[in-house]
């Protein structure tokens, strides 16, 4: 090691760099078991000296220049100044993002039960890499419930967002039933006939899954089982029902910074813009403007 000048600059050469890393010594398998033996048993001096020197920076940029110095291409330039680049490009691909908010329930903020997820939330559950190994378990005790809501709230958003919505709550109630066969399962929905036609297919004939078309006035938490009493209204009468889970369908928007984006471009989306072949391309009214398709 020695230290060099470069441009003005005192520079410590490190010329073992990169060099591998040393490998953390630990005690045999055998001498572990039955005691609390410290498992690493650390460096000894001259492995820690040289580990030291493998050491460029904290990973912070302090000003050293240490990786300008290393860097044999020179292709760290700390004198190129910051400048604009117009760049020409036929087209333009907006995408949509995604940013799930949660219409509220009368009478409930959000999921503040532990037994009221979303539906995010259960996607998470349903995937095989997440932390139930693909089942769906209640928060509050772990357990797989017998009987599940899927419940889309009234909010403001359109036909197609509420519709996009639907199908993404009825894809986790088929794959939670095709995984937990034993569970019964009930979607409700506002708007849940008209969705039913407009996709014509027979969703009724789905085994374990009921539709209903229903207006969610409130969940509350019942007993010390924490089971959630769902209130809703069909043809004018309400009615309660009581559920070991209830999984809250979230109404995709479009980030900020999209929406900012297609306002420097001088066009006006929404979420359900992009709604539609999913793969598909739609031009906008302004040439060379696209909007990529999700559904």
């Amino acid at each position: 090691m020695h230290t060099y000048e470069k441009k003005g600059r005192y520079i410590i050469d490190f010329e073992d760099i990169p060099s591998k890393r040393a490998e953390m010594p630990e005690i045999a398998v055998e001498d572990r078991k039955g005691n609390f033996k410290e498992v690493e048993t650390g460096f000894a001096e001259d492995v820690a000296v040289a580990e030291a020197k493998r050491c460029l920076s904290c990973r912070r940029c302090l000003g050293c220049a240490l990786c300008w110095a290393e860097c044999k291409p020179e292709a760290v330039n700390f004198d190129l100044p910051d400048k604009d680049v117009d760049l020409y490009v036929d087209k333009i691909i907006l995408t949509s993002g995604m940013e799930c908010k949660m219409a509220r329930i009368s009478g409930n903020i959000d999921n503040k039960h532990m037994n009221v997820v979303t539906d995010l939330q259960v996607e998470r559950m349903l995937a095989d890499t997440g932390p139930s190994n693909g089942l769906i378990l209640r928060p509050q005790d772990g357990e797989i419930p017998r009987r599940i809501a899927f419940v889309q709230t009234l909010g403001t958003v359109g036909d197609k967002i509420r519709a996009a919505t639907l199908i993404f709550g009825i894809n986790e109630a088929i794959i939670a039933r095709r995984r937990m066969d034993d569970v019964e399962i009930s979607l409700i929905s506002p708007n849940m006939e008209a969705f039913k036609t407009s996709l014509e297919t027979g969703l009724d004939k789905v085994s374990g899954i009921s539709f209903i078309s229903g207006t969610v006035s409130a969940v509350a938490e019942v007993g010390d089982s924490r089971d959630i009493e769902v209130t809703y209204e069909v043809d004018g009468s309400e009615k309660l029902e009581t559920f070991g889970l209830v999984v809250l369908l979230t109404q995709p928007q479009l980030p900020p910074y999209i929406a900012d984006a297609a306002k420097q471009l001088g066009v006006e989306v929404d979420y359900s813009s992009f709604l539609g072949n999913q793969g598909g391309m739609v031009e906008r009214d302004r040439a060379g403007i696209m909007l990529a398709q999700d559904l």
